[in-house]
């Protein structure tokens, strides 16, 4: 059998072994749009971990950052620490917001805002931003190396697994999603072990590769200096923030069955990943004792190209699951929020049932578009960031400082939209000029004065 025969069998196998049994669970009961949005709020806290692990790991761990690791050395955990920090945020508001039976990030601000239908519609576009570039950044990393592995065209290898990804979310939305996910994670955790043995193993021992890595590397003020400290300002004021408004994560936090389990949830799924940030960085500094002069997003091609044929077709095949779990859950993501956040309050009469036909009609208009963008745009990885700088900017202050507010009736709705707007605004103007002062941060400075200010006028001329 020769590479590219081998690569996708191991990867048609992966696909099957998955999609079979969930489809077939997802048979076993008619599917209801609340098990499309949220899986019926019946997860099992080992899917939960398994789903968010799978939707943070993402291509950018096997791909991106390793690639980083490879270059640049430890500091790359700092960006594994602004990931998994959100999870820990997201505890404060958790278990109010598994009482309160949310789905999305705009039901939470149309919840603070007296259900107000622009904040709820505003909120909505803002949110769907961080999950469809999600989408958009995984299809082109998939059809880029396995282009490259394979030999098959970038346009025909995105175009497949394109329409792969929406057969995992066709069938129940979440509730198929999340127990794919957790699949794929079991998988990933096992290819990851593997490959580190593996790795010291062509090295020479984990002696040798200390020895022979670049010294700076393993410092983190030498590694912090070869990344630049401009670029980690800019994940500090955009990973972080952007983590914390990630629906994803919130969605996941509202699926769970038992409330009392959602502290160790996330706490799990931190560590985890965390853990494939490890990984990533153990496994850049090691090939960069194997190999010099690669580029970022050569890495893990060449690394690959050093595995014996099962190996190889295995990591593969890895690839894709990592990618595919990241592509559906987003699509996902981006499907809630057009239906339940702008269609449902545009017509709030429309029926349970044509809500579950409209969610997988959009699915597929979802990913037609993501596809169309990563045939034109190759390049993603800037406004992947940008989207992120957006989403925080506008949503991080009314959701946080709402709900540090939900009982005293301070921020009020015009506030809310006032604050939207602002951080919208502030970080556009910012981006645009290029200020000293990174964009994200003077978004959400922006956003955080001006939902003070206009909730405190707002409501002095209410009590008026």
């Amino acid at each position: 059998m020769n590479q590219t025969a081998a690569i996708l069998f191991a990867t048609v196998l992966v696909v099957l072994a998955t999609l079979i049994p969930t489809y077939i669970m997802s048979k076993r009961s008619r599917t209801s749009e609340d098990d499309w949005a949220v899986a019926d709020r019946s997860l099992p806290i080992y899917v939960v971990i398994g789903t968010q692990l799978a939707s943070a790991m993402g291509g950018g761990i096997l791909v991106g950052h390793l690639g980083n690791a490879y270059l640049n050395g430890i500091a790359i955990l700092i960006y594994g620490l602004l990931t998994v920090l959100p999870f820990f945020i997201i505890m404060i508001p958790a278990k109010w917001l598994r009482q309160n039976n949310f789905t999305t990030v705009p039901e939470i601000l149309r919840h603070f805002s007296g259900n107000n239908k622009f904040v709820g519609i505003v909120s909505a576009i803002m949110t769907i931003f961080v999950p469809f570039g999600w989408i958009t950044s995984q299809i082109t990393a998939f059809g880029s190396i396995y282009a490259g592995i394979t030999g098959i065209d970038y346009t025909v290898l995105c175009i497949v697994f394109t329409f792969v990804s929406l057969l995992f979310v066709m069938p129940a939305g979440l509730k198929t999603v999340a127990w794919t996910d957790f699949i794929f994670a079991c998988f990933m955790i096992f290819m990851c072990i593997v490959t580190v043995f593996h790795v010291t193993h062509i090295g020479g021992g984990l002696r040798t590769i200390k020895e022979n890595v670049d010294t700076a590397m393993l410092s983190m003020s030498g590694s912090i200096e070869k990344l630049g400290a401009g670029t980690v300002l800019l994940w500090v004021f955009s990973v972080m923030p952007g983590g914390v408004t990630n629906q994803l994560y919130f969605q996941r936090v509202c699926a769970i069955k038992e409330e009392k389990e959602i502290p160790q949830s996330l706490a799990i799924s931190a560590i985890l990943t965390f853990l494939s940030f490890v990984w990533a960085v153990y496994m850049g500094m090691s090939i960069s004792t194997l190999e010099t002069g690669l580029g970022q997003n050569d890495v893990t091609a060449w690394y690959m190209s050093q595995l014996p044929l099962p190996l190889l077709a295995a990591f593969a095949a890895l690839v894709f699951a990592v990618m595919m779990s990241t592509v559906s859950s987003g699509a996902q993501s981006v499907v809630v929020n057009i239906t339940r956040d702008i269609i449902a309050v545009v017509k709030p009469d429309i029926s349970s049932e044509k809500m579950l036909k409209l969610s997988r009609l959009l699915s597929f208009i979802t990913m037609v578009v993501a596809v169309l963008m990563c045939l034109v745009f190759t390049d993603t990885l800037t406004w992947l960031v940008a989207t992120y700088a957006f989403s925080a900017a506008t949503l991080l202050c009314p959701i946080y400082i709402g709900y540090m507010y939900r009982n005293k009736k301070f921020i009020t709705t015009a506030g809310l939209i006032a604050s939207m707007v602002a951080g919208c605004v502030g970080c556009a103007v910012a981006m645009i000029m290029d200020t000293a002062i990174n964009y994200a941060i003077t978004g959400i400075v922006a956003s955080l004065i001006t939902l003070l200010v206009v909730s405190a006028i707002t409501k002095q001329k209410s009590l008026s």
